[in-house]
């Protein structure tokens, strides 16, 4: 019970993972919206009764994808700074106001360069979310709780795409002309707003608090989070020991973007980046935005492809992130991203050869192909959809740690929007042979995690630095000398 307070800020971080993975339900199938949306933006025309692609399709469909991408980008870098300088809680009232403004440009938009214009403020929204809330969760949770909370994120993101696939089903049923794809595009609204009141009651990161020598709130939001009292030693000693870490820090220098190359640190933005590339080529969200395409190419009538199978789909990335959340503080974080790759390797393979048999072979090879691609966001959802945002929160040092995530993140929204627009292209080019490329990359991850990525369930942030080979932090060296001086008076006793 004591950590039940902790949780709930956790969840009310974690709404901008809810913000995040609506958008992600919505956009797919507001996309599969030919005759209302597809129509009004000159994506599809009416041709002899049937709705057919412009020539403009996939150049338009890439860029409502990939330029929102673009906004998140932009967002996860402005965060780097915006979070030292403002505060994370601040940070994320900032994301949570322009993915909400972002919403209403995108609902009441009346041409394509509005609609285009509200996806990337959305996403700039995004992507200020998507850095400081796990950031936030990290700096705010205990030690031995820190990946479970972490993941609280990525579990918000899955019910936000369950949610929103659920709600548009039932718009694409009752609602009909414009006002459906308007209806389904201003739902994001809502979500918005819930996270802009929550950050009211939110409080700040006590590390920050602490780096801007705010002592005693620091001290005192760390107790309320720990549902002790001040003079708990347990939280004096967590005090303490973040205040150490802050002033060993400082004693080297003040932080900025070429601390990110420094050795100790070097390696860690790498796996940041690395990780984060890694877990948008393995495919997961080429299969969100354009799973209701990908359906109807296997055989399946679009009305089945739009609500359905995506439902389903969207079902199992929300009821397999409940695995992870059990695991990561179990079996660690290096197991499962071996587990991970591994699965989702297999499972996209599994997905062109049974995808590619369909088109001669029938509907039993269609099917084997969709649970094929279900295996896939099963295996995603458990391992490197929560995984790699826990790891990138953690490894870096208290004064690059927004740089270094920041960083991160970019990387994820960088390779986000490139798959984003060359997706459609992928499709069109090589058809189910897009999943063998994702199959091979994930194959590959699981190499790179092997060979690289260090174990870091069980440490504090504090001791990141003694896991990446950086020099050791003040209450490391504190501890030592403490550790040598009690050998000693055992030597002189003997």
């Amino acid at each position: 019970m004591g950590n039940v307070y902790n949780f709930l800020m956790a969840f009310s971080a974690a709404m901008g993972g809810l913000l995040f993975g609506y958008e992600i339900g919505v956009i797919g199938q507001v996309l599969a919206m030919d005759s209302t949306f597809g129509v009004y933006y000159g994506l599809t025309s009416l041709v002899d009764g049937k709705y057919v692609a412009t020539d403009a399709n996939t150049s338009r469909t890439g860029d409502i994808t990939s330029l929102f991408l673009v906004g998140c980008l932009v967002g996860a870098l402005a965060v780097s700074w915006m979070a030292d300088v403002i505060g994370r809680k601040k940070s994320i009232l900032v994301g949570g106001v322009l993915f909400t403004a972002g919403a209403v440009l995108q609902t009441f938009s009346n041409g394509f360069g509005m609609l285009i214009a509200g996806r990337i403020i959305g996403g700039a929204g995004i992507g200020i979310l998507s850095m400081v809330a796990p950031l936030y969760i990290a700096e705010t949770a205990p030690a031995h709780l820190r990946g479970r909370m972490v993941t609280v994120q990525q579990l918000m993101i899955t019910i936000g795409i369950f949610v929103a696939s659920c709600i548009n089903a039932i718009i694409i049923k009752t609602v009909d002309g414009d006002t459906k794809w308007r209806l389904a595009l201003g739902m994001q609204m809502v979500p918005g707003v819930v996270l802009f009141f929550l950050t009211f009651i939110m409080p700040e990161s006590p590390r920050w608090l602490a780096n801007r020598d705010q002592d005693a709130e620091a001290l005192r939001t760390l107790a309320k989070l720990r549902s002790v009292s001040q003079d708990d030693p347990a939280v004096i000693a967590e005090h303490r020991e973040i205040k150490e870490s802050i002033e060993m820090e400082r004693q080297i220098g003040t932080a900025n973007w070429s601390e990110l190359l420094k050795p100790g640190i070097l390696n860690r933005t790498v796996y940041g980046f690395l990780n984060q590339m890694f877990q948008q080529w393995t495919g997961i969200n080429y299969n969100m935005y354009y799973a209701p395409k990908l359906i109807e190419r296997m055989g399946f009538n679009k009305d089945d492809a739009d609500i359905p199978f995506t439902i389903a789909n969207n079902f199992i990335n929300l009821i397999g992130t409940f695995p992870g959340m059990y695991l990561i503080e179990r079996s660690g974080r290096r197991k499962l991203f071996l587990w991970g790759a591994l699965g989702m390797g297999i499972s996209q393979l599994l997905t062109c050869l049974f995808a590619n048999l369909s088109t001669n072979h029938g509907k039993g090879f269609s099917w084997a192909a969709i649970f094929a691609v279900y295996g896939f966001v099963l295996n995603f959802a458990a391992t490197w959809g929560p995984v790699v945002w826990v790891y990138q929160s953690e490894i870096f040092p208290l004064r690059v740690r927004s740089k270094g995530t920041g960083f991160a993140t970019m990387s994820n929204w960088g390779n986000n929007a490139i798959i984003g627009k060359v997706g459609p292209i992928m499709t069109a080019n090589i058809e189910f042979y897009t999943y063998l490329v994702f199959g091979i990359i994930a194959l590959t991850a699981g190499v790179y995690v092997y060979f690289f990525i260090p174990e870091t369930m069980g440490k504090s942030l504090e001791d990141m630095d003694v896991v990446f080979g950086a020099t050791p932090t003040t209450h490391h060296a504190a501890q030592k000398e403490l550790e040598e001086a009690e050998v000693e008076a055992t030597k002189a006793k003997a």
